[in-house]
């Protein structure tokens, strides 16, 4: 990973929005962050690691977190971080919340991820860093971004949680393959159960079995053969006894059927000539007949018409009377409509004079009226003017009284700052008290440590000296007593007549004795663990006086600082005073300037009051002047008004064509507009009734003509129709005569019978044919059982005979068919015992493999194998840096825990505990393991370029080792690693190529600056 830039607003400290972009700090491969302490480092790498996963190591959920990181005096805040991960992929994270009405309550943190792509932001759906870095939190922290206090924390793990890290980073999981045995061995064992349950229900198949019963399906089917054959021969020649049979038997049936034939001969006969008679009368008269009754049909319909249009031509005459006589009595009337139309118009325009009239009366009562309110308004409006003008006068000397409100203002400022001067000198004095009483107090500290505030850290260190060469005095003594103490009990073990081992000696006459072997043993135990305690106790007193120490600086700083402040304040506030300049006033007495200001203030309180009241003068006088415009103007309207309305009444009775206007004063509205309305419904009704009247009569004249000619055809449609009838009686008469029949009756009865001719005429020939067709059919019979020489007897021998020998034979081919099915069931069966018997022996050689597997992969100890190699190499590559840190005196290297040790080249290549390591030597190892995590993280998420943060740890280092620490770090530039460091010793801002300063203000909050840019 590979930031770019962060913005950080209402964090912590942070209380305006501060940026850095670490593109100007990365490419000198190693930089730092610089500030004193609670400046707000520290919380630079707590917002990266808070936008990219919400967690934070100072507070949990539980803790109310986001108000207790919101800055006090911020209303939100708001965290951006831009990188690139390990393919070079730019990311942006970003977190946020704000503050509620209620000061302790914050809203919910709201965190989103963006992708660049394409010049624009596209958001992620998750905002979980892991998903882009590959490294969950923890392991973030212990590769990455190292927060303060954490940094030996990848050293110091136990065996197992290292193990967890290194799978995660390393995606060792896919070498944790004991679940997958595990699920491969339960599969494995459930088959194999199944398979033997499936082999269980084989146990009475066998290839002896099926050999036998393959012998007597042999068998079966030569006897099958045998008994198929003489049944084939019987059924021969039974189909053909049964063939004769079977024609005796249909020779008798067609026999009954010619003989019933035969006996309804004679009556086909006489149906066949009845037939012919109605074909013949049908022929002659059918025709003749059916145009008689259809001539008779139509002249009672038109007799029936005539008799209907006689009566409705006497109904429309009536009604054409009837509609002639009403329009005789209208018809007087209708020929003065125009006269009447006239009327109308000139009532029309005298309604219009009588409004006109009245309107003019209205007008005029309110010119009279409007008038006197007109010279009211007039005479207001000159008053008015009056007291603006008087009112303008007294302002104007008000004016003239006021004082110069500059200088006024000007003296005010002056007095101002002199106050902000003096409290703020109060301020410096009191915080300049309460950090000397600070000092103090860690002053006390010293002193109960009986050290001196100056040369505590050297006595320390000598003190540490001396301690640990008495332990290495006391380990000294412990390897020889150990010596002693095996050599006494090698001269214990020795007995006379037996070799020495180390002399070949068989007599031993000075064996070694050794006193008080145990008692120097406890001895060297106390001395030991005194030594140790002291130690131990030397390290504490070491932390807490370098936390006095710096807590000390940091206030004797700050005490400088507030006496350069209070210098300059006190610079500040003699200048200020020596810029008074108004005499008749005191610089140190304010009595006399107040009392100036209040003088100004009445003053200025009358000139208010004056202009508001001509201000208010003023508008009443505008109003008066609009109402009295608004009043000429519209008595000027209601006199142009009069005089339209008098050229509108002479105009509209100089119209009048019918009526007279002869005094139009007295004439009533309501009355004209009565006579109006009756004329006009006159008019419409006898528009409406001529209109009516004349289309009903030439409806009705329309009509009558239709009737009248329908009549007339009517009539010559009858005559016709009798001439045509007396045709058809004489052709029918000669007809009769023709055919011999006496009347017409005679025919009638023998047409009546309907005869369907040709299903009649169908019958008969299908008569004759069935007859004649059965004939032969009983001569061919007869001809053909003449010589078959069948009997009945012989019949129902072989019958009988051939029914139990295909008895025989079915029974035969159920046995085969049995056997067959049993056989072929065999065969499958014992298939699929051969395949089972396979399946088992492979699925058992699978199940030894699978247990080979479960034991090489129990209890994660493959994963911890892997996960051993990779930290031996982790350890090789930590090494190379280590072996230079420490002067070749230390190695690191990992025990069969996983746990680091260091190798003591200078007690032997003894190993022991990384817990003894000093402050610095932790530092040490923890930078070069550190280093070597990112390189193979680096290798094998093959990025370009790593980066990784440090918090801690440069404080704890010597001149020579910070030297070589330094040229480690700048070395890595050339590897393309880039270190960030954070730290408060100002010492380590100048070797740094790059770096960043962080002051916390106490109006501003924390600011951002860069330096060696």
């Amino acid at each position: 990973m590979l930031p770019l830039y962060l913005s950080i607003e209402g964090l912590y400290s942070y209380q305006h929005k501060q940026e850095i972009d670490f593109t100007k700090l990365t490419e000198a491969g190693l930089f730092g962050i610089f500030g004193k302490v609670g400046s707000g480092k520290s919380s630079i790498i707590e917002a990266i690691s808070f936008a990219l996963y919400g967690e934070t190591e100072r507070l949990n959920k539980q803790e109310r977190r986001t108000y207790n990181m919101l800055n006090l005096k911020s209303d939100a805040a708001c965290i951006v971080f831009d990188f690139l991960n390990f393919e070079g992929r730019k990311f942006r994270f970003v977190a946020q919340w704000k503050r509620k009405k209620k000061f302790e309550e914050t809203s919910t943190l709201e965190r989103y991820a963006y992708t660049w792509k394409d010049d624009n932001w596209l958001p992620l759906a998750s905002a979980d860093g892991a998903e882009v870095t590959r490294l969950n939190y923890p392991n973030f922290r212990r590769t990455i971004i190292i927060p303060q206090g954490q940094f030996k924390e990848f050293l110091e793990l136990r065996g197992k949680d290292r193990s967890d890290m290194m799978k995660e980073i390393f995606h060792l999981g896919r070498f944790d393959l004991g679940p997958k045995v595990s699920t491969l061995q339960r599969k494995n064992n459930n088959r194999l159960e199944g398979l033997k349950g499936a082999l269980s229900g084989f146990e009475a198949v066998s290839i002896e079995i099926l050999q036998a019963k393959q012998e007597e399906l042999e068998n079966t089917q030569t006897r099958l053969t045998s008994v198929k054959a003489e049944t084939t021969a019987l059924e021969i020649e039974l189909t053909r006894l049964t063939e004769s049979k079977r024609l005796r038997t249909d020779l008798q049936h067609k026999k009954v059927t010619a003989d019933a034939l035969e006996a309804e001969q004679p009556k086909m006969q006489q149906q066949e000539r009845e037939l012919e008679v109605y074909e013949v009368t049908q022929a002659a008269f059918r025709e003749i007949l059916n145009q008689t009754q259809l001539l008779n049909k139509e002249k009672e319909l038109v007799t029936h018409k005539l008799e209907q249009l006689s009566t409705k031509k006497q109904q429309v005459l009536a009604r054409l009377d009837e509609k002639e006589t009403e329009w005789q009595k209208i018809a007087t009337d209708y020929a003065q409509i125009e006269q009447f139309r006239a009327e109308t118009e000139d009532l029309k325009l005298l309604i219009q004079v009588v409004k006109q009239l009245e309107q003019k009366k209205i007008l005029s009562k309110r010119l009279e009226d409007g008038k006197p309110h007109l010279l009211k308004a007039q005479e207001e409006e000159r008053l008015l003017n009056e007291q603006v003008k008087q009112a303008e006068e007294r302002l104007e000397e008000l004016r003239h009284k006021k004082v110069d409100t500059t200088a006024l203002l000007a003296l005010e400022s002056w007095y101002q700052q002199q106050d902000n001067f003096s409290s703020k000198l109060q301020e410096l004095h009191a915080r300049k008290s309460s950090l000397s009483d600070e000092i103090d107090r860690t002053k006390q500290t010293f002193q109960q440590l009986n050290v001196s505030v100056d040369g505590w850290e050297q006595t320390c260190k000598q003190t540490e000296i001396e301690w640990n060469q008495q332990l290495l005095q006391l380990q000294q003594e412990e390897t020889q007593l150990k010596v002693q103490s095996k050599l006494k009990e090698f001269a214990e073990s020795l007995e006379n007549g037996i070799p020495c081992p180390l002399c070949g000696a068989i007599e031993h006459p000075d064996r070694m004795v050794a006193h008080d072997l145990a008692a120097r043993e406890i001895a060297w135990q106390e001395q030991q663990m005194a030594i140790q305690q002291n130690l131990v106790q030397l390290k504490e007193n070491f932390q807490l006086l370098t936390r006095a120490s710096i807590i000390r600086q940091d206030k004797q700083d700050q005490l400088a600082i507030l006496d350069e402040q209070l210098g300059a304040a006190n610079e500040q506030l003699q200048k200020h005073r020596s810029n008074f300049i108004w005499t008749d006033f005191s610089a140190s007495d304010k009595t006399a300037f107040l009392a100036y200001k209040d003088k100004n203030q009445l003053a200025e309180e009358a000139v208010k009051a004056t202009e508001s009241a001509w201000k208010a003068t003023r508008s009443q006088a505008v109003a008066a002047q609009a109402k009295v415009e608004k009043y000429r103007v519209s008595l000027a309207e209601f006199e142009q008004n009069l005089v339209v309305i008098d050229s509108l009444v002479q105009q509209n009775i100089a119209q009048l064509r019918v009526l007279a206007a002869t005094e139009p004063a007295q004439w009533k509205e309501a009355t004209l507009v009565n006579r109006k309305q009756q004329l006009d419904n006159r008019i419409r009704y006898l528009e409406d009734s001529y209109r009516a009247l004349t289309e009903s009569i030439q409806q009705l004249k329309t009509e009558l003509a239709t009737v009248n000619g329908q009549r007339s055809s009517a009539k010559e449609q009858f005559q016709q129709l009798y001439q045509q009838l007396g045709a058809r009686q004489a052709e029918l008469s000669g007809l009769l005569k023709a055919h011999g029949y006496d009347d017409i009756i005679q025919v009638q009865q023998i047409l009546q019978k309907q005869l369907n001719i040709a299903q009649i005429r169908k019958a008969i020939q299908e008569f004759n044919v069935n007859l004649q067709t059965l004939r032969g059919q009983v001569h061919d019979l007869e001809r053909k059982i003449a010589a078959d020489g069948y009997s009945e007897i012989i019949y129902e021998e072989k019958l009988h005979v051939y029914q139990v020998k295909k008895e025989a034979l079915e029974l035969q081919i159920r046995v085969v068919g049995a056997l067959e099915k049993e056989c072929a069931h065999l065969q499958v069966e014992f298939a699929k015992k051969e395949k089972l018997i396979e399946e088992y022996d492979r699925l058992n050689l699978r199940k030894s493999n699978l247990t080979t597997l479960e034991n090489l992969f129990r209890g994660a100890g493959f994963v911890n194998y892997v996960s051993s190699i990779h930290l031996q190499r982790l350890c090789e590559i930590a090494n190379l840096r280590f072996h230079r840190l420490t002067k070749n005196n230390l190695s690191l290297t990992i025990n069969e825990n996983n746990e680091f040790e260091v190798v003591d080249y200078l007690n032997n290549g003894f190993r022991r505990s990384v817990k003894t390591l000093s402050g610095g030597q932790s530092f040490q190892a923890s930078l070069c393991l550190a280093l070597a995590l990112a390189e193979s993280i680096q290798s094998l998420n093959k990025a370009d370029k790593n980066f990784f943060f440090i918090d801690e740890g440069f404080g704890t280092q010597d001149a020579d080792s910070m030297n070589t620490v330094f040229e480690t770090l700048q070395y890595l530039h050339r590897e393309n690693r880039i270190v960030g460091i954070i730290s408060h010793v100002e010492e380590l801002k100048e070797r740094i190529p790059r770096a960043v300063n962080v002051v916390n203000d106490s109006e501003k909050g924390s600011i951002v600056s860069y330096h060696n840019e």
